[in-house]
This record gives C-alpha cells, sequence and structure tokens, in this order.
C-alpha cells in the first residue's frame, strides 16, 4: 500500500512540473507564446494552494478510499484528455482538473499513509513519500522531457495516466474504508501551532523559491 501511494505521489508531482521540460514543444504545437504555457505550471501552483484547504473542508467526512480513488481516477481522466488537446484552453482546463485533484491528494495522502504505520516508524513513511514526491523532479520530468523531444508532447502528458490508473487500482482494492476521524493518524498527539507554523513559512517560501526559478532555467538552457 506504501508503495502505491509514493507512486501516486511521484505521478502527482511529475504531472504537476512535466510542462516545465516541454515548453517550446507545447508552444510551437498550439501556436501559443512560451509565457502562455508557462501559465500551464503557474496557474497549477495557484490553484493547488487555493483549493487544497477548501477542498479539505468539504470531504473532511468522506472515507479516505473514496476519495483517493476518486482523485486518482481524475489524474488519469485530465492527463489523458491533455493530451488529446488540440487548443490551448482545453489544455489549461485539463491541466486546472489535474491541479484541483492534486490539491486535495496532498491534503488526504499523509494522514492515510502514516495510518497504517505504528507511531515509531511513521517518521519514516513521512520520509519516504517526500522521497517518491522529489523523485518526479529528478527522474519524472527529465524522462518526460526525453521522451517529449523523441515523440513529441502528447505520449509524456498521458504517462501520468498510466501510473495514476496502477495506484488507483490498489488502492481501491487494498485500503480500508473507514471514516476520517477513525484513523489512527486522525489527530495529532502533542500539536505546536508555533513549530507548525514556521513549517507553512518555510515551505511557503522554498516552494515560491523554486517554482519561480524552473522555467527560467529550462528557457535559459535551450
Amino acid at each position: 500500500m506504501l508503495l502505491a501511494l509514493m507512486l501516486a505521489a511521484f505521478t502527482f508531482n511529475t504531472a504537476e512540473s512535466l510542462p516545465i521540460g516541454l515548453l517550446e514543444l507545447i508552444s510551437e504545437s498550439l501556436r501559443v507564446s512560451v509565457p502562455a504555457v508557462g501559465l500551464l505550471v503557474t496557474g497549477y501552483g495557484v490553484t493547488v494552494a487555493v483549493a487544497s484547504l477548501p477542498l479539505a473542508h468539504v470531504t473532511r467526512a468522506v472515507p479516505r478510499r473514496h476519495v483517493l480513488t476518486g482523485l486518482l481516477a481524475a489524474l488519469v481522466v485530465s492527463s489523458l484528455v491533455a493530451a488529446l488537446a488540440t487548443s490551448y484552453c482545453l489544455l489549461l482546463v485539463a491541466r486546472l482538473l489535474t491541479a484541483l485533484s492534486q490539491a486535495l491528494f496532498w491534503a488526504v495522502m499523509g494522514p492515510v499513509a502514516v495510518g497504517l504505520f505504528a507511531p515509531e516508524v511513521r517518521g519514516r513513511v513521512v520520509g519516504a513519500l517526500s522521497v517518491a514526491g522529489s523523485l518526479a523532479l529528478v527522474l519524472g520530468v527529465p524522462a518526460g522531457t526525453w521522451l517529449g523531444q523523441q515523440s513529441g508532447w502528447p505520449l509524456p502528458v498521458a504517462t501520468p495516466a498510466a501510473l495514476g490508473l496502477v495506484s488507483l487500482v490498489t488502492i481501491a482494492v487494498l485500503l480500508p474504508t473507514s471514516r476520517p476521524e477513525e484513523q489512527h493518524a486522525a489527530y495529532g498527539t502533542s500539536p505546536d501551532a508555533r513549530r507548525f507554523g514556521t513549517v507553512l513559512v518555510a515551505g511557503t517560501l522554498s516552494a515560491t523559491g523554486a517554482f519561480a526559478g524552473y522555467t527560467y532555467i529550462v528557457k535559459s538552457s535551450t
């Protein structure tokens, strides 16, 4: 089960950043400017940031297996729609659907994953999920960029659909159906508001700096 969640984390993060390496390919194919294609990344990130908390609140009572399978189904569909898009507007809509799915995925996935394990190993579980997400930039995006250069941008954009389907089936079959409040990691054992705030600020600053630089680095290297 942890491997399925790690694969899902890798897939969502790859889908999020994939256009970074495909900027000029998409620009030429759809006949739009490179900055417009860059909005496929920027708009995605803004959507995730804005929608995460409201979606988590709306779905707070829905069993986590149902939520995760629904999110992965949305990832599969939106990735296929994006790959088949013949216009910039359709591609942007598909990207925003993926972004809405990812916004809730990260809010749900962490408690689900750590709740499957004893408290003494939950730190390692969080670390494994972080590694899976980080591998998207180390392996997923470069591989997608190479694949796009060989075959065109639609194929790498469609690839998350296949990976997401594997995670979807595994989670649908193996993850127990339980209400969020019944899970072992539903509540923190010793919450600290100050430390939590520090984590939020640090995460916001690091994510903003990283995403602000990605497209400039790609553009300058082409």
